[in-house]
């Protein structure tokens, strides 16, 4: 079975704390604080400090929205109202095969709270209840033991290795 496409909207979904809402572009203005992080973007192709990274990240997501309905997402924190992240279901193609990708990147002030694993197994279960594909997969960095960990909470497991974009990387994946 295919992805079903368009993906549904992940907009106004909750979990236990979180709220998903699409991305804009004045999201910038908070999301530097990851783009300003070392450690927080050690696995990405970004440039410490860039707001041209940062506002390019968001319109790849805006992009996305209107080309297959994917996207990272803004997660908030449902008791203040501040943002955590960029969570979402992403189309990846994999090995010449078509994916659905949970991806997560949470600012560093939200490290350590749960706040990605619990993001993650909503999107997990948004795409599970709605038959959107036979399996979620994340691709993840070698060297990214945070993620691979939140993969793990998400029952998935490691099925192989891959080059994405240029980039080596693994596959976690969860079947339906």
């Amino acid at each position: 079975m295919p992805i079903t496409l368009p993906i549904p909207s992940l907009e106004g979904l909750t979990s236990e704390r979180l709220v998903f809402r699409h991305p804009r572009l004045d999201d910038h203005t908070w999301w530097m604080e990851y783009i300003n992080n070392a450690e927080a973007i050690r696995f990405m192709p970004f440039t410490l400090g860039s707001e041209t990274d940062c506002t390019g990240f968001i319109q790849r997501s805006l992009d996305r929205i209107v080309r297959d309905g994917s996207c990272l997402n803004v997660v908030t924190d449902s008791a203040t109202g501040k943002p955590v992240g960029m969570v979402g279901l992403l189309t990846q193609e994999v090995d010449g095969i078509a994916e659905l990708e949970i991806g997560y990147h949470l600012l560093p002030s939200a490290w350590g709270k749960g706040y990605a694993t619990e993001a993650a197994m909503a999107c997990k279960e948004f795409a599970r209840t709605r038959n959107l594909c036979p399996s979620v997969i994340s691709l993840i960095d070698h060297d990214n033991q945070t993620s691979r960990a939140v993969a793990g909470r998400n029952s998935m497991t490691f099925e192989k290795n891959t080059v994405h974009h240029g980039i080596p990387a693994m596959v976690f994946r969860l079947r339906f």
